[in-house]
């Protein structure tokens, strides 16, 4: 006679679950406050818009090195010593930037700020792999993505009033930061395996998809680079602080909101015929935008924004839904790993790239920068439809799922794929 397995029960998984969410939440806020506030502090501050996109850079590249080796922080402490040590520094960070006058010094802090975001969400997501129960996995990713996205829209509203000479806001976002470490603290079960080193597979990424790796990269170059430009173009064609920091955050909120109707469609059809739709529907938005000005009605530039921030957002996750439909079970972690790492790549070039084209042109060049890296997007994927094989390789169709760009330890908990160790069914990549 068998016994039956003993599930937990809803309300307790819930609460488990809530502490590594309330901490997410917290820093989310903390993050939501600087994201808008910063390039408008800096500009206060006399620097030009080529170094501030060179100062988003160097967080982004922090970002970048903490995902690679986080690990090493965390293996000989531990994930509750580490995370509190994560927590402390970016607070410290973010509090240090009051007293930084110097871009060098600005740089430093900001890459402090990016390794230790880092390695906050490798520690959140281990515990939340701990805690989400199998069959539970796609829902608690679902909540986490939207805990993520919501709170870093509501951390940028607390903005509108904030004076980003002062700092209020520096401070208010290290308050935040730090409230982080209490939630964590208090978990009360058993820690779980300690993130492990990342494998990266660029070329074999690029065998498997090479239009994923592209949707995955645009989307670094051209939306990270406008959580940066957009105050600034905000500010160049006459809008106030709190217009601004509404501005962004629905650019925050279409980013959130609108990948999962993009990501339901994309379910039903061939993805990569839903990449290159949504890479003709950034040139169109881009190209209206590139005529914004104060005299755009102020809701219309607001639903552009969204827009513009649901559909670039969305080229990463259908990317990486696309790559995994294109590949063995066995690659999926490694792949969308190393899709996570396109991304940060593209993260890093787009800010400087492109406040560069702003300060040497005018203030809708961005829009030029996004148009010509779309348009060449969108022709290389349909250029590889056009190449397809008809007797290609049938895809396995997979559910869409958003994936927050936070760490690749997301990865090693995909609900549908956590028993890839023991699948042997190898088949080639198909061409796409």
């Amino acid at each position: 006679m068998q016994t039956a397995t003993v599930r937990p029960a809803p309300v307790a998984i819930a609460l488990r679950l809530a502490p590594p969410l309330a901490s997410t939440a917290l820093i989310m806020i903390g993050s939501g406050i600087l994201g808008s506030l910063l390039p408008l502090r800096f500009s206060a501050m006399g620097l030009s818009a080529g170094v501030i996109g060179l100062l988003a850079t160097a967080e982004a590249l922090g970002f970048l090195i903490g995902c690679l080796y986080a690990h090493r922080i965390i293996a000989p402490v531990g994930l509750e010593r580490a995370y509190a040590a994560f927590a402390g520094l970016k607070s410290v960070a973010i509090l240090t930037l009051h007293f930084a006058t110097s871009a060098p010094a600005i740089g430093m802090l900001r890459f402090l700020i990016g390794l230790n975001a880092a390695g906050l969400a490798i520690v959140v997501e281990s515990w939340l792999n701990a805690l989400a129960p199998d069959e539970q996995r796609g829902r608690v990713l679902t909540v986490y993505v939207l805990v993520y996205g919501l709170f870093f829209g509501a951390g940028q509203l607390l903005g509108r009033n904030l004076n980003v000479r002062g700092p209020e806001f520096l401070i208010a976002a290290g308050i935040a930061t730090t409230l982080a470490l209490v939630p964590m603290v208090a978990i009360d079960v058993r820690a779980p395996a300690l993130a492990h080193r990342v494998q990266l597979q660029i070329l074999k990424a690029i065998r498997t998809s090479p239009v994923s790796v592209l949707a995955c990269l645009l989307n670094g170059l051209i939306l990270m680079a406008f959580m940066t430009v957009g105050p600034l173009f905000g500010q160049r064609i006459g809008f106030d602080q709190r217009h601004i920091v509404v501005l962004m955050a629905s650019v925050s909120l279409g980013s959130l909101f609108l990948q999962w109707p993009i990501g339901y469609f994309s379910d039903k059809i061939d993805r990569l015929y839903a990449l290159i739709g949504l890479g003709i529907s950034i040139l169109c938005v881009a190209a209206v935008l590139l005529g914004a000005s104060q005299r755009t009605p102020f809701l219309l530039l607001a639903a552009l924004f969204a827009t513009f921030g649901g559909l670039a957002e969305s080229l990463y996750a259908v990317g990486v839904a696309h790559a995994n439909d294109r590949a063995v079970m066995s690659d999926y972690v490694a792949l969308s790993s190393t899709l996570l790492f396109v991304w940060a790549l593209g993260a890093a070039i787009g800010p400087t790239v492109a406040t560069y084209a702003m300060e040497l042109a005018t203030s809708s060049a961005f829009f030029v920068y996004v148009i010509v890296l779309t348009a060449l997007f969108t022709l290389f994927a349909i250029w590889r439809l056009a190449r397809r094989r008809v007797d290609r390789v049938a895809e396995t169709h997979e559910e869409f799922l958003a994936y927050p760009q936070t760490s690749p330890e997301i990865y090693s908990w995909l609900p549908y794929h956590r028993e890839t160790a023991a699948v042997d069914d190898e088949k080639p990549p198909a061409q796409s």
